[in-house]
């Protein structure tokens, strides 16, 4: 070593200004810049040490410091740390881009995942009695059995409970209007959607209303309040010139009545949970010769919601609700369903709603929570690999802690120094976090499908939220500085500078316990990456019992009159479709796959033994469906073209599904067939049976359905046998235009449609693809990291061993062989956790893939084949070194 001369005055200096543990933390400073030899330097600071503490004696005034002397001191020891946390950063650059770039990667990934749970968190929230408002549930049985699980119910339900309950403050009723068909002028609109609403429903949720009376816009019938969006579509208007717009009128279909605008309210806010274009008053349901939108109790297309006084305890009124269903229902000889009310909190509504019909804008809460844990796990990975490799380097940096308390540096100022640099490190990854953030935020966007932005999150949180964020944080840098700064600080000067110095048993162990981390949270989230998968997989593959395969539906024709003559322009219109070249056939319906059907409860089989009442789900539609999509018959015959009719009183055949049979009785299709079902008040004919089909999604299991030969305002599904589009569309307009005048030609695929109800697997699926893949990465960095450590910490075992006759696949092998363990063990651990949860997960379908060993086995395969990889890429470079430079490395 170089004998440097290092100079008094200097430190004379700081015995006049400064305090001990500041000169003393420059000294090493000065000795680790110079790289003094280490015996030498060690007694000369020591002479010049003693000589300081005399001066020092004769000056009390250093001692009693004024608070400029503290402030002063403070910011030349806040420079000094930075100064050696800055060299340090620039003497191990590996290390330290490792470290950056492992922690950016997990803080960009925390900070986009978090926007997304936070906005998904936030909904209803803009509403003032957000925290007391509840929506009204029910289930209904039938013979013992659940029947159905909903949101929707009777007219009379809040209205009812108001008046029984003192508890509630205020009620309010929806019912969805579906999209509107509008005319203003000579101009046509459609596809905004409507809801019915009463005059309290401005009160009890807080949409912002820029014209009108909150409180009187929507009391009379045929009054509609727009959006502002939908009004500067309808109308010319400046914006804020809102007011003039009341008093306009719209019309909606081919009723004569004009709709008079009441209101305009701000566009919803993208985390309400019901969604609309245009509000229409309540009362326009209600005419004078059919009340039944006010006081009917078997009417059942309503949604109620609920505002409790402050401080009422729903789960106590809940308890009440039996003796309500009771009072009104009697058990099932009011609506042939036994009734039971509950109180689910608007908080809810998004997240965790199982219910049918709900017209609610859901998620699942469970995919929201799994992709917060995912954002964490990445972000531990990155502390992981902070500690891992700062503790790695501890032979290194043991030198110079020594070195440090030689010269009287106290553990608490070498804590202090480590944690700084920690926090340095996580600084700088922050900011490069925040610029990641920043330019992925539009293809993350895309990704999630909802427009957020990382400021406004922020901006609109609330406190609870960010303080567990910052707490988070904090207490991650916090954790991964102090364990490394403990370990390090530790080091017994006497040993390290002997050279004496040996990692610990329980330093290892905790190293070796942060990888087997690592990897289990990263094996974990690839077994559940291909289990989503092969879920989705299997959904877009099951055969649905219905062909959904090249048919193009056309939007139903709302601004044609339904009379004498609609049946024979429909069947026209078919024809006409049927010449064209490229179209097979063409059907009618009025629900389409994909959506949620009507039920009808009070069925009963007519000559029947028993008295038992039943429930299907209704399907009305031509007698060209089957053959259109393909529906197999099972027993009797199709409908018939006979079997239509335009008066609906004179329609009674039905066709029924083999689930319907079953439900019924009979084992044999074929034995139902010329039976009579009751119900709506008259008899209808069995005259076939056809096979069952998933009418919704793979999460709900197949039902028992009956069909209706019923014509109507319905969309017309064309099944084609070309993919030559451009020219097919245009004349399939023709004749929709043909035929259907004054109406707007709208068209979709039905397998498109029908494969949208997946949209909440698929956003899952590509979320936690993308963040497993960043997982990976991540904690393959920290392995590159530590065995490339590991193989130059070895360096001069390893020239021994090739001098004796090993081979590079044998130093490789004895090498690799500890990170492999540790994956292994971190493969054992993970195939429970992944277990389990993807259990819970997949238990939300009613048909779904089994979890069959085979599933464990690629990701297992896959994070051995990247570990043995990554670890035999920083070996062998060691490995094939000259072994007579290995062995004099020090």
């Amino acid at each position: 070593m170089n004998n440097v001369k290092i100079p008094a005055w200097p430190f004379h200096l700081l015995a006049w200004f400064c305090p001990p543990a500041l000169y003393e933390g420059i000294e090493g400073d000065l000795i680790q810049q110079f790289e003094c030899d280490v015996e030498e330097a060690g007694e000369k600071i020591a002479r010049r040490r003693l000589f300081l503490n005399t001066l020092r004696f004769f000056r009390p005034e250093i001692i009693f410091r004024n608070k400029f002397s503290t402030q002063l001191i403070d910011t030349v020891m806040f420079t000094n740390y930075l100064i050696i946390a800055y060299r340090n950063v620039l003497k191990n650059k590996t290390f330290s881009a490792i470290n950056i770039i492992g922690l950016s990667i997990g803080l960009a990934s925390c900070l986009l995942i978090f926007q997304f749970v936070s906005f998904e968190l936030s909904y209803d929230k803009f509403n003032d009695k957000f925290e007391r408002t509840y929506r009204i549930t029910n289930d209904r049985f039938q013979n013992g059995k659940l029947i159905q699980h909903g949101t929707i119910m009777y007219p009379t339900i809040g209205g009812t409970m108001h008046k029984d309950y003192e508890e509630i403050e205020e009620h309010t009723r929806l019912m969805p209007g579906g999209e509107m068909n509008v005319k203003i002028n000579d101009k046509l609109f459609r596809g905004d959607v409507c809801h019915f609403v009463d005059e309290h429903f401005l009160s009890v949720f807080s949409f912002p209303l820029l014209a009108g009376q909150r409180a009187t816009a929507l009391k009379d019938r045929y009054s509609v309040v727009l959006t502002e969006k939908v009004a500067k579509k309808y109308f010319e208007v400046n914006d804020g010139d809102y007011a003039s717009l009341i008093g306009k009128t719209i019309y909606w279909g081919l009723d004569p009545q004009p709709y008079t605008v009441t209101g305009i309210c701000g566009d919803v806010p993208a985390n309400s949970h019901i969604q609309f274009n245009v509000l229409v008053s309540y009362a326009t349901l209600i005419r004078p010769d059919n009340t039944g939108a006010d006081d009917s109790w078997q009417w059942s297309d309503m949604r109620h919601y609920l505002v409790l006084k402050p401080g009422v305890d729903y789960k106590k009124l809940e308890s009440k609700f039996p003796a309500f269903s009771e009072r009104y229902f009697k058990g099932d000889k009011v609506s042939g369903s036994v009734e039971k009310f509950y109180l689910q909190p608007l908080r809810e509504a998004h997240l965790y709603s199982d219910y049918e019909y709900d017209i609610a804008k859901k998620a699942s809460g469970k995919a929201v929570w799994a992709m917060l844990v995912v954002a964490i796990f990445i972000l531990f990975i990155a502390w992981v690999n902070y500690i891992n490799l700062t503790t790695s380097r501890a032979l290194e940096r043991a030198k110079e802690v020594g070195l440090r308390k030689v010269m009287g540096a106290l553990k608490s100022q070498l804590i202090k120094q480590f944690i700084f640099e920690s926090m340095l490190l996580s600084v700088i990854a922050f900011l490069i976090a925040l610029l990641l953030a920043q330019l992925l935020q539009t293809s993350f966007n895309q990704l999630v499908g909802t427009e957020l932005s990382l400021w406004k999150v922020i901006g609109e949180a609330d406190a609870f939220t960010i303080a567990v964020l910052c707490t988070v944080l904090i207490a991650g840098i916090l954790l991964s500085g102090f364990y490394p700064a403990f370990v390090l600080s530790s080091y017994q000067p006497v040993t390290v500078l002997k050279g004496r110095f040996i990692r610990s048993s329980s330093g290892n162990l905790m190293r070796k316990a942060l990888v087997v981390f690592q990897f289990t949270a990263s094996v974990a989230l690839i077994t559940s990456t291909l289990i989503v998968s092969k879920q989705i997989k299997f959904m877009n593959e099951t055969d649905l019992g219905i062909d959904l395969g090249q048919i193009l539906v056309v939007r139903n024709p709302e601004r044609t009159p339904y009379d004498s003559t609609f049946i024979s322009r429909v069947e026209s219109f078919k024809d006409r479709l049927t010449q064209l070249d490229g179209v097979t056939s063409a059907a009618t319906s009025g629900p389409l796959p994909g959506r949620r059907l009507g039920r009808t409860f009070d069925i009963r089989l007519k000559d029947g033994a028993g008295t038992e009442h039943y429930t299907m789900s209704q399907f009305q539609c031509d007698y060209d469906f089957f053959d259109t999509y393909k529906i197999p018959l099972l027993a009797g015959r199709k409908f018939l073209a006979s079997d239509h009719n335009v008066n609906w009183d004179k329609i009674n055949t039905v066709v029924v599904n083999r689930n319907a049979t079953a439900l019924l009785g009979f084992e044999r299709p074929q034995d139902i067939v010329g039976r009579q079902m009751t119900f709506w008040g008259r008899d209808w004919n069995v005259v076939g049976v056809v096979g069952d089909f998933h009418q919704e999604s793979l999460r709900s299991p197949m039902e028992p359905l009956f069909f209706i030969p019923a014509y109507g305002r319905n969309a017309t599904s064309i099944r084609l046998s070309t993919n030559d589009y451009q020219q097919l569309i245009p004349a399939i307009e023709s004749a929709f235009k043909e035929f259907f005048p004054d109406n707007i030609f709208e068209y979709f695929f039905i397998e498109d449609r029908y494969k949208q109800q997946y949209s909440d697997e698929d956003r899952f699926a590509k979320v936690v693809n993308i963040f497993t893949v960043l997982a990976i990465i991540v904690s393959c960095l920290g392995l590159i990291g530590l065995s490339s450590y590991a193989a130059v910490q070895r360096t001069k075992e390893i020239g021994i061993r090739k001098v004796l006759g090993a081979s590079v696949a044998n130093i490789l092998s004895m090498l690799s062989l500890d990170f492999v363990k540790l994956v292994a063990v971190a493969i054992v651990l993970s195939i429970p956790i992944a277990y389990y949860f993807m259990q819970n997960w997949l238990a939300t379908y009613a048909y779904k893939i089994a979890l069959s060993w085979t599933v464990f086995i690629l990701p297992i395969v896959l994070i051995l084949s990247i570990t043995i990889v990554t670890v035999s890429s920083q070996i062998i470079k060691v490995a094939l070194s000259n072994p007579s430079r290995s062995l004099r490395h020090e």
